[in-house]
Protein backbone atom coordinates (compact mmCIF):
# COMPACT_ATOMS: atom_id res chain seq x y z
CA UNK A 1 0.00 0.00 0.00
CA UNK A 2 1.06 3.64 -0.79
CA UNK A 3 1.79 6.16 1.67
CA UNK A 4 -0.58 8.22 -0.46
CA UNK A 5 -3.38 5.55 -0.40
CA UNK A 6 -6.88 6.44 1.50
CA UNK A 7 -7.86 3.52 3.92
CA UNK A 8 -11.76 3.06 4.48
CA UNK A 9 -12.92 0.80 7.55
CA UNK A 10 -15.88 -0.90 6.13
CA UNK A 11 -18.39 -1.29 9.30
CA UNK A 12 -21.18 -3.78 9.33
CA UNK A 13 -23.68 -4.59 11.77
CA UNK A 14 -25.76 -8.04 11.44
CA UNK A 15 -24.54 -9.11 8.08
CA UNK A 16 -25.22 -5.36 6.10
CA UNK A 17 -22.93 -2.81 5.02
CA UNK A 18 -23.40 0.64 7.22
CA UNK A 19 -24.54 3.30 4.58
CA UNK A 20 -21.78 5.60 6.19
CA UNK A 21 -19.57 3.49 4.68
CA UNK A 22 -20.27 4.34 1.29
CA UNK A 23 -20.28 7.97 1.95
CA UNK A 24 -16.68 7.31 3.26
CA UNK A 25 -15.91 5.82 -0.32
CA UNK A 26 -16.98 8.75 -2.04
CA UNK A 27 -15.04 11.04 0.49
CA UNK A 28 -11.91 8.65 -0.11
CA UNK A 29 -12.00 8.65 -3.85
CA UNK A 30 -11.92 12.48 -3.63
CA UNK A 31 -8.60 12.43 -1.85
CA UNK A 32 -7.18 9.60 -3.52
CA UNK A 33 -7.66 11.35 -6.94
CA UNK A 34 -6.25 14.58 -5.53
CA UNK A 35 -3.29 12.58 -3.88
CA UNK A 36 -2.70 9.98 -6.93
CA UNK A 37 -2.80 6.93 -4.70
CA UNK A 38 -5.60 4.47 -4.52
CA UNK A 39 -9.39 3.78 -2.33
CA UNK A 40 -8.47 0.71 -0.13
CA UNK A 41 -11.30 -0.82 2.03
CA UNK A 42 -10.71 -3.10 4.73
CA UNK A 43 -13.33 -5.29 5.89
CA UNK A 44 -12.89 -6.69 9.42
CA UNK A 45 -14.82 -9.47 10.91
CA UNK A 46 -16.00 -12.80 10.47
CA UNK A 47 -17.89 -14.57 7.73
CA UNK A 48 -17.34 -11.15 5.86
CA UNK A 49 -17.28 -12.79 2.46
CA UNK A 50 -20.37 -11.80 1.28
CA UNK A 51 -20.10 -7.83 2.74
CA UNK A 52 -16.50 -7.76 0.73
CA UNK A 53 -17.99 -8.85 -2.45
CA UNK A 54 -20.54 -6.07 -2.15
CA UNK A 55 -18.02 -3.81 -1.63
CA UNK A 56 -15.90 -4.68 -4.51
CA UNK A 57 -18.12 -3.36 -6.59
CA UNK A 58 -19.04 -0.14 -5.77
CA UNK A 59 -17.47 2.61 -7.80
CA UNK A 60 -13.94 4.13 -6.67
CA UNK A 61 -12.66 1.14 -4.71
CA UNK A 62 -9.56 0.24 -5.94
CA UNK A 63 -8.74 -2.84 -3.54
CA UNK A 64 -10.24 -4.63 -0.78
CA UNK A 65 -8.86 -6.27 1.92
CA UNK A 66 -10.72 -8.87 4.37
CA UNK A 67 -9.49 -8.70 7.88
CA UNK A 68 -11.00 -12.15 9.02
CA UNK A 69 -11.01 -12.97 12.94
CA UNK A 70 -13.41 -14.53 15.05
CA UNK A 71 -12.94 -12.32 17.98
CA UNK A 72 -14.26 -9.08 15.78
CA UNK A 73 -17.88 -10.57 15.66
CA UNK A 74 -20.04 -10.10 17.72
CA UNK A 75 -18.29 -6.39 18.07
CA UNK A 76 -16.28 -5.72 21.07
CA UNK A 77 -14.22 -2.52 21.15
CA UNK A 78 -10.83 -4.66 22.29
CA UNK A 79 -10.45 -6.94 19.95
CA UNK A 80 -11.20 -4.21 16.96
CA UNK A 81 -8.88 -1.99 17.94
CA UNK A 82 -6.27 -4.55 18.39
CA UNK A 83 -7.16 -5.33 14.58
CA UNK A 84 -7.71 -1.67 13.52
CA UNK A 85 -4.42 -0.59 14.84
CA UNK A 86 -2.31 -3.54 13.44
CA UNK A 87 -4.11 -3.42 9.75
CA UNK A 88 -2.87 0.58 10.04
CA UNK A 89 0.71 -0.16 10.96
CA UNK A 90 0.98 -3.17 8.17
CA UNK A 91 -0.36 -0.51 5.37
CA UNK A 92 0.66 2.72 6.38
CA UNK A 93 -2.03 4.82 4.63
CA UNK A 94 -2.10 8.49 4.78
CA UNK A 95 -5.07 8.43 6.47
CA UNK A 96 -8.00 6.25 7.64
CA UNK A 97 -11.85 7.36 7.05
CA UNK A 98 -13.53 5.58 10.25
CA UNK A 99 -17.33 5.86 10.66
CA UNK A 100 -18.87 8.26 13.03
CA UNK A 101 -21.35 5.68 14.42
CA UNK A 102 -21.62 4.43 18.07
CA UNK A 103 -19.13 1.41 17.54
CA UNK A 104 -16.34 3.21 15.42
CA UNK A 105 -16.75 6.58 18.25
CA UNK A 106 -15.92 3.83 20.85
CA UNK A 107 -12.56 1.88 18.83
CA UNK A 108 -11.41 4.57 16.60
CA UNK A 109 -9.89 7.48 19.82
CA UNK A 110 -8.65 3.84 21.18
CA UNK A 111 -6.90 3.70 17.61
CA UNK A 112 -5.57 6.76 17.89
CA UNK A 113 -4.11 7.02 21.08
CA UNK A 114 -2.54 3.64 20.46
CA UNK A 115 -0.63 4.76 17.13
CA UNK A 116 0.00 8.23 19.21
CA UNK A 117 -1.80 9.97 15.93
CA UNK A 118 -4.40 12.70 15.48
CA UNK A 119 -7.63 12.25 15.53
CA UNK A 120 -10.62 14.88 14.13
CA UNK A 121 -14.16 13.31 15.04
CA UNK A 122 -17.81 13.81 13.10
CA UNK A 123 -15.65 15.32 10.03
CA UNK A 124 -18.30 16.84 7.68
CA UNK A 125 -15.81 17.90 4.98
CA UNK A 126 -12.62 16.32 3.80
CA UNK A 127 -9.97 18.40 1.61
CA UNK A 128 -5.95 18.94 0.44
CA UNK A 129 -4.29 21.89 1.44
CA UNK A 130 -0.82 21.71 0.05
CA UNK A 131 -0.82 17.54 0.20
CA UNK A 132 -1.75 17.96 4.00
CA UNK A 133 -5.90 16.79 5.03
CA UNK A 134 -7.73 19.66 6.58
CA UNK A 135 -10.98 18.12 7.90
CA UNK A 136 -13.80 20.41 8.86
CA UNK A 137 -16.28 19.79 11.71
CA UNK A 138 -18.93 21.60 13.79
CA UNK A 139 -18.84 22.69 17.26
CA UNK A 140 -20.43 24.48 19.95
CA UNK A 141 -23.96 22.69 19.03
CA UNK A 142 -24.21 23.20 15.75
CA UNK A 143 -23.47 27.01 15.75
CA UNK A 144 -19.59 26.87 14.41
CA UNK A 145 -17.84 25.37 12.10
CA UNK A 146 -14.04 24.28 12.28
CA UNK A 147 -11.26 23.67 9.91
CA UNK A 148 -8.48 21.01 11.42
CA UNK A 149 -4.70 20.57 9.36
CA UNK A 150 -2.92 17.48 9.93
CA UNK A 151 0.41 18.07 10.09
CA UNK A 152 3.60 15.42 10.08
CA UNK A 153 3.96 12.35 7.82
CA UNK A 154 1.70 10.01 10.42
CA UNK A 155 -1.75 8.65 9.68
CA UNK A 156 -4.59 11.37 9.68
CA UNK A 157 -7.06 9.62 11.44
CA UNK A 158 -11.24 10.57 10.91
CA UNK A 159 -14.34 9.64 12.02
CA UNK A 160 -17.11 11.06 9.24
CA UNK A 161 -20.31 11.92 10.14
CA UNK A 162 -23.26 10.25 8.45
CA UNK A 163 -25.13 12.24 5.84
CA UNK A 164 -21.89 14.34 5.08
CA UNK A 165 -21.01 13.02 1.48
CA UNK A 166 -23.03 11.10 -1.13
CA UNK A 167 -23.26 7.34 -1.27
CA UNK A 168 -20.89 5.79 -3.40
CA UNK A 169 -22.63 3.48 -6.36
CA UNK A 170 -22.39 0.19 -7.81
CA UNK A 171 -19.56 0.54 -10.78
CA UNK A 172 -19.40 -1.34 -13.85
CA UNK A 173 -16.25 -3.55 -12.46
CA UNK A 174 -14.89 -5.55 -9.20
CA UNK A 175 -12.09 -4.61 -7.14
CA UNK A 176 -9.75 -7.33 -6.49
CA UNK A 177 -9.86 -8.71 -2.74
CA UNK A 178 -7.33 -10.30 -0.80
CA UNK A 179 -6.85 -11.26 2.94
CA UNK A 180 -4.57 -10.04 5.67
CA UNK A 181 -3.33 -11.37 9.06
CA UNK A 182 -3.50 -8.71 11.92
CA UNK A 183 -2.52 -9.68 15.23
CA UNK A 184 -4.69 -9.30 18.05
CA UNK A 185 -2.82 -8.81 21.86
CA UNK A 186 -4.02 -11.31 24.62
CA UNK A 187 -4.70 -7.71 26.77
CA UNK A 188 -7.48 -6.49 24.04
CA UNK A 189 -9.44 -9.78 24.34
CA UNK A 190 -9.94 -9.63 28.27
CA UNK A 191 -13.82 -8.28 27.91
CA UNK A 192 -16.37 -11.03 26.24
CA UNK A 193 -19.99 -10.43 25.83
CA UNK A 194 -22.24 -11.77 28.15
CA UNK A 195 -25.59 -10.57 26.96
CA UNK A 196 -26.89 -8.31 23.74
CA UNK A 197 -29.81 -6.25 23.94
CA UNK A 198 -30.98 -3.73 20.91
CA UNK A 199 -32.79 -0.92 21.97
CA UNK A 200 -35.47 0.09 19.52
CA UNK A 201 -36.69 3.35 18.71
CA UNK A 202 -40.71 3.10 17.62
CA UNK A 203 -41.52 0.27 14.63
CA UNK A 204 -37.04 0.32 13.72
CA UNK A 205 -33.73 1.70 15.27
CA UNK A 206 -33.30 4.76 14.87
CA UNK A 207 -29.68 4.42 13.03
CA UNK A 208 -31.20 1.96 10.39
CA UNK A 209 -34.37 3.27 9.92
CA UNK A 210 -35.58 4.79 6.41
CA UNK A 211 -38.10 6.84 7.79
CA UNK A 212 -38.21 8.68 11.14
CA UNK A 213 -40.85 10.70 13.15
CA UNK A 214 -39.50 13.13 15.41
CA UNK A 215 -41.52 15.30 18.13
CA UNK A 216 -40.32 18.59 19.88
CA UNK A 217 -41.77 21.01 22.40
CA UNK A 218 -44.25 21.79 20.21
CA UNK A 219 -46.34 18.84 21.33
CA UNK A 220 -46.79 20.66 24.52
CA UNK A 221 -46.02 17.51 26.99
CA UNK A 222 -44.65 14.26 26.71
CA UNK A 223 -48.53 12.53 26.91
CA UNK A 224 -48.41 14.41 23.72
CA UNK A 225 -46.27 11.79 22.02
CA UNK A 226 -48.54 9.42 21.47
CA UNK A 227 -49.54 11.66 18.50
CA UNK A 228 -46.11 10.72 16.92
CA UNK A 229 -45.87 7.14 17.77
CA UNK A 230 -49.02 6.84 15.58
CA UNK A 231 -47.90 9.04 12.76
CA UNK A 232 -44.59 6.50 13.37
CA UNK A 233 -46.72 3.49 13.54
CA UNK A 234 -48.98 4.34 10.33
CA UNK A 235 -45.74 5.17 8.34
CA UNK A 236 -43.65 1.66 9.60
CA UNK A 237 -40.91 4.63 10.99
CA UNK A 238 -38.92 4.44 13.83
CA UNK A 239 -39.38 7.21 16.80
CA UNK A 240 -37.55 10.12 17.39
CA UNK A 241 -37.03 13.00 20.13
CA UNK A 242 -35.49 16.41 20.16
CA UNK A 243 -32.78 17.20 22.43
CA UNK A 244 -35.02 19.32 23.95
CA UNK A 245 -38.02 16.93 25.08
CA UNK A 246 -34.96 14.49 26.56
CA UNK A 247 -33.81 17.47 28.43
CA UNK A 248 -37.45 17.50 29.86
CA UNK A 249 -37.54 13.84 30.50
CA UNK A 250 -40.14 13.60 27.89
CA UNK A 251 -38.07 10.48 25.91
CA UNK A 252 -35.61 8.84 26.92
CA UNK A 253 -31.74 9.84 25.85
CA UNK A 254 -31.94 6.69 23.24
CA UNK A 255 -34.62 8.21 20.89
CA UNK A 256 -32.58 11.90 21.00
CA UNK A 257 -31.55 13.22 17.07
CA UNK A 258 -28.67 15.60 17.08
CA UNK A 259 -25.24 16.54 17.99
CA UNK A 260 -25.25 14.52 21.35
CA UNK A 261 -28.21 11.93 20.46
CA UNK A 262 -27.91 9.96 16.89
CA UNK A 263 -26.95 11.44 13.52
CA UNK A 264 -29.33 9.84 11.10
CA UNK A 265 -29.86 10.02 7.43
CA UNK A 266 -33.11 8.70 7.06
CA UNK A 267 -35.00 8.91 3.35
CA UNK A 268 -37.67 10.57 5.03
CA UNK A 269 -37.70 12.62 8.40
CA UNK A 270 -40.90 14.35 9.35
CA UNK A 271 -40.44 16.32 11.96
CA UNK A 272 -43.23 17.71 14.62
CA UNK A 273 -43.66 20.34 16.42
CA UNK A 274 -39.24 20.93 15.97
CA UNK A 275 -38.34 24.60 15.61
CA UNK A 276 -34.61 23.37 14.05
CA UNK A 277 -32.42 24.26 16.89
CA UNK A 278 -28.70 23.85 15.39
CA UNK A 279 -28.16 20.93 17.65
CA UNK A 280 -31.12 19.41 16.15
CA UNK A 281 -30.37 20.20 12.74
CA UNK A 282 -26.62 18.75 12.76
CA UNK A 283 -28.43 15.31 13.37
CA UNK A 284 -30.52 15.35 11.11
CA UNK A 285 -30.17 17.06 7.98
CA UNK A 286 -28.84 14.45 5.90
CA UNK A 287 -32.05 13.22 5.69
CA UNK A 288 -33.30 12.10 1.84
CA UNK A 289 -36.67 14.48 2.32
CA UNK A 290 -37.32 16.77 5.42
CA UNK A 291 -40.86 17.58 6.14
CA UNK A 292 -41.68 19.77 8.94
CA UNK A 293 -44.98 20.45 10.82
CA UNK A 294 -45.07 23.95 12.94
CA UNK A 295 -47.04 26.65 13.71
CA UNK A 296 -44.31 29.02 13.44
CA UNK A 297 -43.29 30.01 9.55
CA UNK A 298 -40.04 31.57 10.71
CA UNK A 299 -39.29 28.05 12.45
CA UNK A 300 -35.40 27.54 11.50
CA UNK A 301 -36.40 23.83 10.55
CA UNK A 302 -37.90 25.49 7.34
CA UNK A 303 -34.90 26.45 6.29
CA UNK A 304 -33.43 22.67 5.44
CA UNK A 305 -36.70 21.42 5.21
CA UNK A 306 -38.11 19.64 1.48
CA UNK A 307 -41.97 20.33 2.31
CA UNK A 308 -43.05 22.95 5.16
CA UNK A 309 -46.42 22.72 6.53
CA UNK A 310 -47.35 25.57 8.78
CA UNK A 311 -50.31 25.07 11.02
CA UNK A 312 -51.30 23.33 14.45
CA UNK A 313 -50.01 19.95 14.72
CA UNK A 314 -52.98 19.08 16.42
CA UNK A 315 -55.19 19.45 13.81
CA UNK A 316 -52.61 18.90 11.18
CA UNK A 317 -51.05 15.12 12.35
CA UNK A 318 -54.23 13.49 13.02
CA UNK A 319 -55.43 14.55 9.08
CA UNK A 320 -52.50 12.74 7.71
CA UNK A 321 -53.06 9.82 10.28
CA UNK A 322 -56.32 9.83 8.20
CA UNK A 323 -55.71 10.03 5.35
CA UNK A 324 -52.43 7.80 5.42
CA UNK A 325 -55.06 5.09 6.22
CA UNK A 326 -57.66 5.74 4.17
CA UNK A 327 -54.94 5.16 1.35
CA UNK A 328 -53.63 2.05 3.32
CA UNK A 329 -57.61 0.54 3.03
Amino acid sequence: MSSTDILVIGEHHNGKLRAVCLEMITAAHRLADEKGGEVVVAVPGSDVAGIASELARIEGVDRIVVVEHDELTPFLPGPWVGAVTSLIRNLDPSAVLLPSSITGRDYAARVSARLDVALVPDATGLTLDAGRLVATRVVLGGRVQTSVSFPGSAPALVTVAPGAFPRAEPGTSSAPIESIEVSIDPDDLRASLVEKSEHRAGAKGLTSAARIVSGGRGLGKAENFALVEELAEVLDAAVGASGATVGAGWRSHADQVGSTGHTVTPKLYLAVGISGAPQHLVGMSGADHIVAINRDPDAPIFKVASFGIVGDLFEVVPALIRQLKAMAD
